[in-house]
């Protein structure tokens, strides 16, 4: 269990704002901001890197991720009981509920009518079944090089930006924890991509790659590694995708793939890095481990989002949680403030979403996927008010940092 340890806040409410960066105060060598119409732009010099909102005010993203869970994949009883089944409802009181937390941002999973009302990412999920958090059963790879599945992938990006007009919009997400590693791929769902190539039909067009890629290896005769093939299906998805987005949306940031800390090969981060603006993580534990992303900003060299993370605690309902639990709210927060304030100081970071607005119970694997709000639709206490805090104090951190 851990340590009992009493949560250090700022207890009095910070009157603060965002101001606008002292440009002409900066040479202009290394001084990047995106050229973009959009209403979210990066600002970038050095290591230093932030959002711009709509009013060219620097924005740290915290945000909120999976609202949409409250009707999907079955409306739950509070969604029928409080808003009739009707989302117009829900939105303006979550809203509302998030503003008063000091969350500026609705995360990946945000209802269309969320949208109209609030800065927010929009995903293209599943570009493919690779996410990690599926079943075996709905788990699987497809043959990248097929262009039937070309086709289909080029609908979802389609799809995904037809809110490009939306001027809440921060930037696009691809698929969500795609599984790239080959050895915890294979060993968590018994296939990798690589295997899944090999074992199409010889006519496939994935297998015709392959067998090209061994003759390859054969005639400059080096070892055919199943690690030097992933590269080269990383390269026809990332090189299929990112294009497609920046064409349909030249203007919107990209934040590509929400890779899990432990699941992003270097090789696999060298293909998707031509084509994203930000680098977009969900990190484990209690605790921000700042090395860990000082080396991954070392060799990415873009802004990194801090796109999903979460602890929780044990409730008088539920004892089995989801993500590390802790023993108490009170022991989640500080975890929280820790977290969230070691983030806010690093100069590349430009934002943090915690996993999930509402609780849901999981009968399948018999865990509760916490909320900030219970499934009665009163949010937790103290862990609330304490997160109110934190947030504020957060932006706070972030605004000193830009202004150093």
């Amino acid at each position: 269990m851990p340590k009992k340890t009493s949560l250090i806040i700022i207890n009095s409410l910070l009157a603060i704002s965002f101001f606008s960066y002292g440009m002409s105060k900066i040479p202009n060598e290394n001084l990047q901001i995106t050229e973009s119409k959009s209403s979210f732009r990066l600002f970038s010099y050095g290591n230093l890197h932030y959002l711009l909102d709509p009013n060219d005010n620097p924005f740290f993203t915290i945000g909120v991720n999976h609202i949409s869970a409250m009707s999907w994949p079955s409306p739950m009883p509070i969604f029928e009981s409080k808003y009739n089944g009707n989302w117009n409802e829900a939105a303006e009181d979550i809203k509302r509920n998030l503003y008063k937390w000091n969350f500026n941002s609705a995360g990946y999973g945000t209802p269309p009518e969320l949208q109209k009302l609030m800065p927010f990412m929009m995903p293209c999920h599943p570009l493919v079944q690779n996410s990690g958090y599926h079943g075996k059963e709905d788990f699987s790879y497809a043959d990248i090089f097929d262009p039937k599945v070309k086709k289909n992938i080029l609908n979802k990006i389609k799809n995904m930006t037809r809110v490009k007009d939306n001027p809440n919009l921060i930037g696009y997400y691809w698929t969500d924890t795609p599984m790239w590693d080959l050895e915890r791929s294979s060993r968590r769902f018994g296939i990798n991509w690589v295997d899944f190539i090999k074992n199409l039909p010889d006519q496939s067009p994935g297998k015709i790659k392959y067998l090209e890629f061994k003759r390859s290896c054969l005639l400059r005769q080096y070892p055919a590694k199943d690690e030097e093939f992933l590269k080269i299906i990383a390269k026809e998805y990332y090189g299929l995708i990112g294009p497609e987005t920046k064409r349909l949306d030249p203007d919107t940031l990209i934040f590509g793939e929400r890779y899990l800390s432990n699941n992003h090969p270097q090789g696999i981060l060298d293909e998707a890095l031509p084509y994203i603006d930000v680098v977009a993580i969900q990190p484990f534990g209690d605790r921000f481990n700042g090395d860990y992303f000082d080396r991954l900003y070392a060799y990415v060299k873009k802004p990194i989002i801090i796109c999903d993370h979460q602890c929780s605690f044990p409730t008088h309902n539920h004892k089995n949680t989801m993500w590390l639990q802790l023993e108490s709210q009170e022991d989640v927060c500080y975890a929280y403030q820790n977290f969230l304030f070691d983030a806010a100081k690093k100069p590349y970071i430009i934002g943090y979403h915690r996993c999930q607005y509402m609780d849901r119970f999981n009968e399948d694997i018999m865990q509760l996927k916490q909320g900030m709000v219970q499934e009665n639709g009163s949010a937790y206490e103290p862990h609330a008010s304490l997160v109110t805090e934190i947030n504020k104090k957060a932006i706070f951190i972030f605004s000193k940092r830009i202004k150093q």
